[in-house]
């Protein structure tokens, strides 16, 4: 669903407006759990996309380097764009309260059941699942993930490609395990990757076929 959208917005705005999806979504119990606290009672019916609309301005203060006034404008001028001009001050009046109890609300939200950021049912059974390395598992659930990569070394050599990928710009780290794979130190569009249309594939699916037993094969 995202591609389309991020070709409605300049391309100086398509990593942001990523960000802003994948972050807003990772964080999903820590925003629900701040407009809880902020808001008297829940938006329902059509109104419910300002709470949403809400929850990406929190995202914007909280986590990106967006300058706040900045963060704070844009979302309030959301609403027209949502056609809810209407509730304009409303959104204004609550992201500004944030501002203002940032540091309390979330000293209080670290000491909640949301903090792990993961519904509570899940969190009861990595416990049961893994009583000692549960909170590892979680705060690695939290990370943004990383980029991997899989070399097609029909057309390249790992380390032929690591040069192409300097030479545009692009920093990426060879896994230690696995020679096809390679790490980027920055996510990039799958399109500005050199070679990406001659084959070069994603990782994950080759380390399934790895972990599987199957062997390896330069001709695939």
């Amino acid at each position: 669903m995202l591609p389309p959208l991020q070709q409605k917005v300049a391309d100086k705005d398509k990593a942001l407006l990523q960000e802003l999806c994948f972050g807003v979504l990772r964080t999903l119990s820590q925003l629900e759990w701040l407009i809880n606290k902020l808001m008297s009672r829940p938006m329902t019916g059509k109104q419910r996309t300002v709470h949403y609309l809400i929850m990406v301005g929190f995202y914007q203060l909280l986590y990106t380097r967006v300058p706040p006034h900045a963060a704070l404008a844009e979302t309030v001028e959301g609403a027209v764009s949502i056609k809810r001009p209407q509730l304009k001050g409303l959104i204004n009046g609550v992201l500004r309260q944030f501002q203002r109890q940032q540091e309390t609300l979330l000293n209080e939200f670290a000491t909640s059941d949301a903090r792990f950021l993961h519904p509570g049912w899940l969190v009861k059974r990595l416990q049961n699942a893994y009583p000692t390395q549960w909170q590892h598992i979680i705060e690695a659930n939290n990370q943004r993930p990383p980029m991997w990569l899989r070399v097609n070394r029909t057309h390249h050599t790992r380390d032929g490609w690591l040069g192409l990928l300097e030479d545009a710009g692009m920093k990426g780290y060879p896994h230690p395990d696995y020679p096809d794979s390679v790490r980027l130190e920055t996510p990039a569009p799958v399109h500005a990757l050199p070679g990406f249309a001659g084959g070069l594939g994603n990782c994950p699916g080759c380390l399934c076929a790895e972990m599987c037993g199957f062997s390896r094969s330069p001709e695939r």
